[in-house]
């Protein structure tokens, strides 16, 4: 082999390699979510009157690699409500709702704690500990759910520097306006029943009461146990978390009562 043949061939394969690197690094990295959601009248007052909705906005990280994933949600701002939030809400996604009316019902990670994703698997897994007992930590896994009303449309856009399809997808009674990207190696909508198609990245969505966007996708190694759940973890059914979920959320009503 001559040295053009050599150098033609080492330079095929810097390429291959450079290609095959850019592949790889798509299956790991971090996605950035800004999320606002409406919430009742402070007080839960809704008797007419000056009362207004408030509007939180909060930020949330999807990490993934190999085939899983965890969404954790930074801590948003109440306005002042007693300078807490509920421990971890009821569950999010399709027969669940968030902690409190309005306050981003079917997002992915609540405000408690963060959420697992078997993105392999197409699963969310839920993951809860009692505030007053926390050596015991359980889950629960519920899988993607398929919507049942989705217009698909030809219009595309770029967010967060990724090409992606529009679509509307009607969930319970909200209509979203949906931008979807299909240049990633794998399916997630951090609301579930919101992905358009099978295969897919829900980076934007939007209806009149909330609205995520994708703000920033970073491609970089994300450590396995970033994305693990609790080794010690108990799987329970969505029933029995959403029993115990109750159950804290009227202790901490309780409690918030007890203060006033």
């Amino acid at each position: 082999m001559n040295h053009l043949s050599k150098t033609l061939l080492s330079a095929a394969l810097v390429a291959f390699s450079g290609i095959t690197a850019m592949a790889q690094d798509k299956n790991a990295g971090v996605i950035d979510y800004e999320v606002s959601a409406k919430m009742g009248p402070r007080g839960g007052n809704t008797d007419g009157g000056d009362a207004e909705e408030q509007v939180i906005t909060f930020s949330q990280h999807f990490f993934f690699t190999a085939g899983k994933g965890k969404l954790a949600t930074e801590r948003p701002d109440f306005g002042g409500r007693n300078g807490q939030a509920p421990p971890q809400g009821p569950p999010p996604g399709e027969n669940g709702g968030g902690p409190g009316r309005g306050q981003g019902r079917g997002m992915r990670g609540g405000f408690g704690g963060p959420a697992y994703v078997d993105l392999a698997g197409k699963k969310y897994i839920q993951v809860f500990t009692k505030p007053d007992d926390s050596t015991k930590t359980y889950y629960a896994e519920e899988d993607f759910a398929t919507p049942k009303d989705v217009k698909l449309t030809d219009k595309t856009k770029k967010v967060a520097g990724y090409n992606c399809k529009k679509a509307t997808v009607t969930l319970r009674d909200e209509t979203y306006t949906v931008w979807y990207t299909q240049d990633l190696p794998f399916s997630y909508s951090p609301i579930n029943g919101l992905l358009p198609e099978a295969n897919g990245v829900v980076l934007s969505a939007e209806s009149d009461r909330r609205s995520f966007s994708a703000k920033k996708i970073d491609l970089k190694p994300v450590a396995a146990t970033e994305t693990a759940i609790p080794a010690n973890a108990e799987k329970i059914s969505q029933d029995q978390l959403r029993d115990m979920r109750r159950e804290q959320m009227q202790k901490f009503r309780d409690r918030q009562n007890n203060r006033n």
